[in-house]
């Protein structure tokens, strides 16, 4: 008996150790610099996600971007140029590896041209630090304001033109 209740006490000494940990990492990921990533998104942040897909919320934490907001959509007004695309002449090439990344797992590529450019920039110390490589894989277009461009609210053929693009640009940006 006295077992027992040794070893609740102690699984109840773990279990509220455990709790103030949790508090504390909440605490202390609000002060992480921006690109971090985190197992649980710190109090107020809001994760970088597809409003066009809400399966797209990360479930397993969030990374912390300063000066992103929301997004752009096709529907926007201004949002698309002449040729009926989004500009990317603000896409770095950490926004340009993960855009193609989510292009070639939505298969808006086929080739060995664009996986080549995506991995030898991904590659790149400058983009594995990248902040916005991540919000490219997640289909959105950094065009130099707060709220990048969402590229799924493009109808298809669009995105298969944009895709292709970016293969053009991410091959002017290999060294």
């Amino acid at each position: 008996m006295l077992f027992s209740k040794q070893t609740v006490a102690l699984s109840v000494l773990i279990l509220s150790l455990g709790s103030v940990n949790a508090t504390q990492a909440q605490t202390i990921a609000a002060e992480l610099p921006p690109g971090t990533t985190t197992p649980t998104p710190p109090p107020g942040a809001l994760p970088a996600t597809n409003p066009a897909n809400p399966d797209s919320a990360p479930t397993q934490g969030a990374q912390i971007i300063n000066n992103v907001t929301g997004t752009i959509t096709a529907a926007t007004p201004g949002a698309l140029e002449e040729n009926g695309l989004p500009s990317m002449n603000q896409a770095g090439a950490g926004n340009v590896a993960g855009l193609l990344a989510y292009c070639i797992h939505k298969n808006y590529v086929y080739g060995t041209t664009s996986r080549s450019v995506a991995r030898t920039l991904a590659k790149q110390q400058t983009v594995q630090k990248d902040p916005y490589y991540s919000i490219g894989g997640q289909g959105l277009l950094q065009n130099g304001t707060t709220t990048p461009f969402d590229i799924a609210t493009l109808a298809t053929p669009e995105r298969v033109k944009l895709c292709s693009a970016l293969t053009k640009k991410g091959q002017t940006l290999l060294p």
